[in-house]
């Protein structure tokens, strides 16, 4: 049924969709069983099920765990098949995609009680993201919602109509509007229309927060010659203008974005979310609410109103853990590992996720490549349950010389902490004679010096990775080599993937692991700025 602001009862909300938190360790895994033992009821008889399940019939976690095997997707390609789908457990709701450089598009049917279960663990984020303290349900419906998100079939923009439907949110744009049109032109007509309109909620990818912002600021410095005629012809807007630029001036500082549309929450996501924080507040005025989740999986997972880790939901799938060591061999398609559960993971180790969807969804112990470190416990202990970090996919993780294995966060956390700032980058190993370094490629405008990059990042990763410490003390070298690329390059690497019609996912090149041909394409792409900038 439809939420309206009439019928929005604040306390039942919370207990409705951020009840989980306070839930014990036991409840959790009470829930996860019975949610696991009805969806072994679900598929047990489809053909997918038996497949999958070898022809078990497994009625207890025990019995599931040791009978059935981890999977990848491709042991459920015969069945995926969004234009003809055979022997799945249930009638999909809707199937929706994800894009890989590596894996092309991976298809995944949603039921509608899945589907429903994706929009209340939403929901949760979306109050959480506005809550000061528990029970705080700021967010309603009627709310305006600046969705920056990509479009159907993307899960994240069935969310978009989902959650207008569903809840009765307001876009700032109708999404059947913009629906098709290209990403980084949608993202701009939102922020032109909602000069004329309030925002109560936005959501976006981090990156595009920021590059906003940096957009308000590089149009100030250009005398404002960037304003949309939209504006001027638009009184409210102009009104929202003149008050935005007087809190600017009394602030002694350019306009930001906050003083256009103060908010009441901000979801966004991206590994580079915890580099950008500050940023983000900056320009928005609120820190980064963020969440965890996967096409696969759903939202599996949310910070509380206090903005620590990541919490699991036990309504989302039913989790298992491969711990570090025992995951590099996941893609010789031979190797079977131990899991533990959420009661046996040890604070401060990584891990391997592995879900089973519930509600009729097709995944059974299916290794999402995703590796979560779960934080150190507090004193005093969980406030609400085990919290943990995203780090990257392991598939994605830069493995040099064989002593490290360099994950995306691990090499975000360097800059951070190195104080370097690239506007784009992509990484990857590079063998030079008998020894192998970690190539960074970083758009800059001259803020960065190559060599002085190479060694601060190199000092702070021994800082962040010891293992990565070990490569200098064992194997004397210093493995970290930059290479600046002028502004410009990454846009025009986006703009020649759109011209191809390659899918959103691949217009930027891989962040790690970086292919030849991307790196290719972005150092020809370099000399075409660098070329056009000698020219005038």
């Amino acid at each position: 049924m439809k939420a309206d602001r009439a019928q929005w009862d604040r306390a039942t909300a919370w207990r409705r969709y951020c009840g989980f938190l306070d839930i014990s360790m036991e409840t959790f895994m009470e829930i996860q069983t019975h949610l696991l033992t009805e969806q072994l009821e679900l598929i047990g008889g489809s053909r997918l099920g038996r497949r999958i399940m070898r022809a078990e019939r497994p009625t207890t976690v025990e019995e599931f765990r040791s009978s059935v095997p981890l999977t990848t997707y491709g042991d459920y390609l015969p069945f995926l098949d969004h234009e003809n789908p055979t022997g799945l457990p249930e009638g999909e709701y809707s199937w929706v995609h994800t894009t890989g450089a590596r894996a092309g598009h991976k298809w995944v049917p949603y039921t509608r009680r899945a589907y429903n279960r994706f929009l209340d663990n939403t929901m949760a984020a979306f109050i959480l993201a506005g809550a000061r303290h528990k029970g705080d349900v700021v967010v309603q419906p009627g709310d305006v919602v600046m969705f920056n998100m990509p479009p159907r079939p993307y899960l994240s923009g069935l969310a978009t109509f989902g959650m207008q439907e569903r809840f009765a949110f307001k876009g700032v744009i109708d999404p059947a509007e913009v629906e098709m049109m290209e990403f980084g032109d949608k993202v701009r007509l939102g922020f032109e229309r909602a000069l004329a309109t309030k925002v109560d909620v936005i959501i976006s990818m981090t990156s595009v927060l920021v590059r906003t912002g940096q957009a308000f600021e590089s149009s100030q410095k250009a005398g404002g010659k960037r304003r949309s005629s939209g504006v001027k012809r638009n009184g409210r807007a102009m009104r929202r203008m003149l008050w935005a630029k007087l809190v600017s001036m009394i602030g002694r500082r350019p306009i930001r974005p906050r003083d256009l549309w103060p908010t009441k929450a901000l979801i966004s996501w991206g590994i580079d979310t915890d580099f950008y924080r500050e940023r983000v507040r900056e320009y928005w005025g609120r820190l980064p609410y963020e969440m965890y989740g996967c096409t696969e999986g759903g939202v599996m997972g949310m910070q509380s109103w206090e903005r620590g880790g990541f919490l699991f939901s036990p309504y989302a799938d039913f989790f298992e853990f491969i711990p570090e060591e025992a995951s590099r061999g996941r893609f010789t398609g031979q190797q079977q590992p131990d899991t533990v559960l959420l009661p046996e993971v040890e604070p401060g180790k990584t891990y391997e996720l592995v879900i089973t969807n519930f509600y009729g969804m097709p995944l059974l112990r299916y290794r999402v490549g995703h590796m979560v470190r779960f934080r150190e416990m507090p004193e005093g202990g969980w406030a609400h349950g085990p919290e943990f970090d995203f780090i990257g996919r392991g598939d994605d993780r830069v493995d040099i010389s064989g002593f490290t294995r360099i994950d995306e966060k691990s090499v975000w956390d360097a800059m951070r902490d190195a104080g370097i700032e690239f506007d784009d980058w992509a990484i990857r190993k590079e063998n030079v004679g008998d020894k192998q370094f970690l190539h960074l490629y970083g758009e800059t405008d001259g803020r960065v010096d190559a060599d002085e990059a190479a060694k601060r990042l190199h000092q702070t990763l021994t800082g962040v990775d010891q293992f990565y410490r070990d490569l200098e003390t064992m194997l004397e070298i210093a493995p970290m080599q930059v290479t600046t690329l002028p502004p410009g390059t990454f846009d025009l690497y986006y703009n020649e993937k759109l011209a191809q019609g390659h899918p959103l996912d691949l217009r930027r090149p891989p962040r790690m692991n970086a292919d030849d041909g991307s790196i290719d394409d972005l150092m020809r792409l370099a000399s075409t700025v660098e070329a056009g900038a000698t020219q005038t």
